[in-house]
């Protein structure tokens, strides 16, 4: 077992297996790519991107320098940039391990919703960005010593205490940053506030102890960002600026670890539990206040709910007749929907499942045209527009075009759109039947377009825009995409204009006044020239994406509450709105324009990609291989020490686009038995990727009693070295929806045995030809549809199956000899799994689930012996708290809860479960500011069964193993899912399964991870 785990971690370590998440954060590793230096940063970027690649190597060095003198002392070295375009989505993400990076997926965050308040979007990423390398990598005496000796090793304390801080720290901190720098970001706008103010008004907000853990309840993800960036800059306008970098270096030094009120105190001298108290009943006074005050200026708007469930309801609209409302919904408990119901929101159901939050519209015939993203490779996420009829068929428009935000013609024939290309976008004209694109503005690097809405009349376009200073602004165009009016021109986030049935009014969404509400204005039908701007809502929450329906006599839209969006809607009654409440301060004009580029790094030269540079290995990793124990006779329970522990160490690493990748691995015994492992994968063909593996390891296995001249058996083990060879490759078809991937690899083996005695020393007797050479061949297939979800406790929907062939022919025997089990070691093996998971609806905090999963295995030949296979146990998976995996299982191919590990074994053998899984409690609580925190409690009950049999032993031995009754249990478990030591998430399961043959009883049993 040892020897199968040994070789599994580096084939996975040499990037021979890759998840989904990984990939979907992943540049391509075959693009084109191109670097140049600059004092502090390393800028990797996509060729033809070289503008945006000098303006983020700008905005980089601007940040590292404010950041050096405010925040905390810069790290040493080159800093690694990398801008790409891979995805049609706005993201950043960073990290300091093996070396620090930052990498920004260049496109505008356009959907104004969290990151739309900006003077330049890029700046406001990297800054954000860039603080998290200044805190991840900064670090105390101790880890200063450890990093000297063993390099960047991926660990939290001491080496890099960063990564064992609540999130709400590194991710407030940064978020406070990027908006005290720039200023703009989350903190100049208007997302933080509405979150707090609505949980504050609606008796919602959270305790310290929850946002110190991780829960989906709202809101969500965006928890630590709204918490943390106000209560820091609650801290910074109480105790100074200058103290925050304070507590940062605070917690890096600590010689014990996980103590935030201790770095508070020395920091702010004052414990974050009575600042968090500070900070909650200031936002108590402050909101409470503004409530009153806008009841005193217009009545607080009374809408009517129409949808519920929290979390995400947007865009809604209704069809063209006025028979329904469609809206996308993600409640956490299901996939991404379209939803449909009555405009009154009866009737609800579920029209079309969608891959993203994307916009959509009805045309005038009553079928939709939607935005969805999708991959295009294994690596790249484009977005492209969806004609689905009224019956639920699809047909795509558009093909890897990057176009989304659709808006259709009153004819329906034809549809504007927003196009991305190289760090901006667009607007352009697409025909509804052949998906021809046409350019109606241009590329223009400061110039971002967002929700174009097409007038009833056809003459009009009006839009969302944002140009330099900040001005994220409503305009109109004629059809020919010139702007002919300015409807707005401040500061704040104008989105989603849409028109009146009868063209006469524009209504938006606008944060102007500090809290996103729906405003409105009289467009003349022959100039667009708008009136007096009006206010049509005065919400304590928020608002977005306002639409009229055709018959005009209901505004509906998403409505900001504690619990997240809903929609709701209002009259359409322009007698009852109000001259607009005063602009918020900062939003009343435009900000700075943006200077151009220091000149040195416009002069930057610029060169190909090198990938060693990243590449070389940047840490060593020591190991400690536990000694391995056998039992000291056949069948008994006491054990001795067959194979004495191993030290040693290991090393990875990746070059930053992911096209090398490597793993070496040595441990060393006592006895001079040698562990050894060397894998690298090459992805630079993007699909497939290949790889070369060569490793060297040691097992021993029995006891078995060996007849020889003396008349009693001899009871001796098999020690084994096993050196291999192996080529591999892999191709994917990975779509946001399933994952399919073919592997197959070749592999030259040799074997050496020899008998052990029973004192584990070699012994006299000579093993029959101990000496082999094999050759090997896999082939694998995997499929998967599988997913869960924000609430799930495991998956909830969906298949995953696999299936593997491998043939082994040993190589060195001579052909009289082909075929007995005594001599020839080859082999054929077919093994194949498959999971399935329905879920359906039922109380509490998510669906319920029925669950099933079926593994089978075929062994022939005279290598599959009758261990081949091996049957029972508990799955699950080791712990990685302490990095000695103390507890927590192992992965099992044919587990049998109650059971032990290998009470049936054979060449063939089966395991099946079926399992009901439910909610039970959405606890949600920490203890104070303790590293502890506890999500949710789930159950299941459930069913096993497996067997295996299948004769001839190893040494072939001829006692018998015929097929006996399976094994059968039944059992149930009680999940739950902790956030240990602020970042370490770990999945519990407790359970007990009753045998039900083979040894009647009763097994107690605690493992990680779901039990599949």
């Amino acid at each position: 077992m040892r020897r199968v785990v040994l070789i599994l971690a580096f084939f996975l370590a040499s990037g021979a297996g890759t998840g989904s998440g990984r990939v979907a954060a992943q540049a391509p590793p075959d693009e084109s790519w191109r670097s140049f230096e600059t004092s502090h940063f390393r800028v990797t970027f996509p060729e033809g991107m070289e503008g945006l690649a000098r303006r983020a190597a700008s905005r980089a060095e601007r940040a590292f320098e404010t950041l050096s003198a405010v925040f905390l002392d810069p790290p040493d070295g080159l800093i690694e940039l990398l801008l790409t375009d891979h995805t049609d989505s706005s993201n950043g993400f960073a990290s300091a391990v093996p070396f620090n990076r930052i990498v920004v997926y260049a496109r505008p965050p356009m959907e104004g919703a969290t990151l739309s308040h900006f003077d330049d979007w890029m700046e406001v990423v990297i800054t954000h960005e860039l603080v998290h390398v200044f805190q991840l990598d900064h670090t105390g005496p101790i880890g200063s010593l450890i990093r000297s000796v063993l390099g960047r090793w991926e660990s939290g304390w001491p080496t890099f205490p960063g990564f064992d801080l609540p999130l709400w720290t590194t991710e407030g901190l940064a978020t406070y940053y990027e908006s005290s720098l720039t200023g703009a970001g989350r903190l100049r706008g208007s997302f933080v506030d509405m979150v707090l103010r609505t949980a504050v008004l609606e008796d919602g907000l959270e305790r310290l102890d929850q946002i110190t853990g991780s829960s989906p309840n709202w809101p969500a993800g965006s928890r630590v960002y709204v918490y943390g960036a106000s209560f820091f800059d609650h801290l910074s306008e109480t105790y100074g600026e200058g103290r925050l970098g304070a507590f940062a270096a605070a917690v890096a030094r600590q010689w014990i670890p996980y103590r935030l009120n201790a770095g508070a105190m020395d920091a702010f001298g004052v414990s974050f539990s009575d600042a968090w108290e500070g900070w909650r009943l200031g936002l108590g006074a402050r909101f409470q206040e503004l409530a009153d005050s806008l009841a005193d200026t217009a009545p607080i708007t009374a809408a009517e709910p129409v949808s519920s469930g929290g979390r995400y309801a947007l865009f809604p609209t209704v069809s063209p007749d006025g028979s329904s409302l469609a809206f996308a919904r993600s409640d956490g408990r299901t996939d991404l929907q379209i939803h449909v119901s009555a405009p009154d929101g009866t009737n609800d159901r579920k029209l079309l499942r969608l891959n993203n939050l994307s916009d959509f519209v009805w045309l005038p015939d009553g079928s939709l045209v939607v935005s969805r993203l999708d991959f295009a490779d294994p690596f790249r996420l484009r977005t492209d527009l969806v004609h689905v009829d009224p019956d639920g068929h699809e047909r795509g428009i558009t093909s890897n075009a990057r176009v989304d935000h659709p808006t259709p013609s009153p004819d329906g024939r034809t549809l504007v759109a927003v196009q991305s290309s190289g760090g901006t976008n667009r607007l352009v004209r697409v025909d509804l039947e052949t998906g021809e694109i046409f350019g109606l503005t241009p590329f223009a690097p400061d110039v971002h377009w967002s929700f174009p809405a097409w007038s009833p009349d056809g003459r009009w376009i009006a839009a969302s825009r944002w140009s330099p200073g900040a001005f994220y602004d409503v305009v109109v165009m004629d059809s020919d995409g010139r702007v002919v009016q300015r409807i707005t021109n401040d500061r704040s986030v104008d989105q989603a204009p849409t028109w009146s049935p009868d063209g006469r009014w524009l209504l938006w969404s606008s944060d102007r006044s500090g809290i996103p509400n729906i405003y409105a204005t009289e467009i003349d039908p022959v100039s667009a020239a708008p009136g007096p701007l009006r206010q049509v809502t005065n919400i304590l929450g928020g608002t977005a994406y306002p639409s009229v329906g055709p018959d005009g006599r209901w505004i509906y839209f998403s409505s900001y509450h504690k619990t997240g969006w809903i929609i709701e809607r209002i009259p359409f009654d322009p007698a009852t709105w109000f001259e607009p409440h005063q602009v918020k301060p900062g939003f009343a004009s435009g900000g700075l324009t943006q200077d151009s580029p220091d000149g040195t790094l416009v002069d930057a030269e610029v060169g190909p990609y090198r990938a060693f540079a990243t590449l070389w290995p940047h840490y060593w990793e020591p190991t400690l291989t536990a000694r391995s124990r056998r039992p000291i006779s056949v069948g008994g329970l006491i054990t001795r020490e067959v194979l004495g522990p191993a030290l040693g160490a290991r090393t990875s690493g990746s070059d930053l686009v992911g096209r090398h990748r490597y793993g070496i691995d040595a441990r060393f015994r006592r006895g001079g038995q040698t562990d050894a492992a060397v894998g690298y994968t090459y992805a630079g063909w993007g699909n497939p990727s290949v790889g070369l593996s060569a490793i060297q390891v040691h097992d021993v296995d029995g006891p078995f009693l060996v007849q020889t001249t003396a008349a009693v058996p001899s009871t001796l083990y098999v020690s084994e070295r096993e050196r291999r060879v192996r080529a591999s490759g892999a191709l994917v078809r990975r779509r946001v929806r399933s994952s399919t991937s073919l592997s197959f690899s070749v592999a030259h083996i040799w074997q050496q045995r020899e008998f052990l005695d029973q004192n584990a020393e070699p012994s006299a007797i000579s093993i029959f030809r101990p000496n082999r050479r094999l050759g090997e061949a896999r082939i694998g297939a995997s499929f998967s549809t599988a997913r869960a979800f924000a609430y799930s406790t495991s998956g909830e929907a969906g298949v995953r199956m696999s299936i593997q062939s491998r043939v082994r022919r040993e190589l060195s025997v001579a052909d009289s000899l082909r075929g007995s089990s005594r001599v020839d070691r080859s082999l054929k093996e077919v093994t194949g799994t498959a999971q399935a998971y329905q879920s359906f609806s039922g109380p509490g905090f998510s669906d319920h689930v029925l669950a099933a999963r079926a593994s089978i295995g075929v062994a022939g030949g005279p290598g599959a012996d009758r261990f081949h296979f091996s049957v029972g146990g508990a799955q699950g998976r080791s712990e990685r708290l302490t990095g000695a995996e103390l507890f927590g299982g192992s992965p099992l191919f044919f587990p049998v809860r109650g059971y032990f590990e290998g009470r049936r074994t054979g060449r063939y053998a089966w395991s099946a479960s079926g399992e009901y899984r439910f909610p039970l409690i959405n606890v949600h609580r920490g203890i104070g500011l303790l590293p502890v925190h506890m999500d949710r409690v789930s159950g299941s009950i459930f069913f096993d069964a497996g067997n295996a049999w299948g004769d001839a032993g190893p040494l072939g031995g001829v006692l018998p193993n015929a097929r006996g009754t399976a094994l059968a249990s039944v059992g149930a478990e009680v999940q739950t899912s902790i956030t240990a030591l602020f970042s370490t998430r770990m999945f519990f399961r407790l359970g007990a399964a009753r045998r039900l043959n083979s040894g009647k009883g009763v097994a107690i049993y605690l493992r990680l991870g779901s039990a599949f």
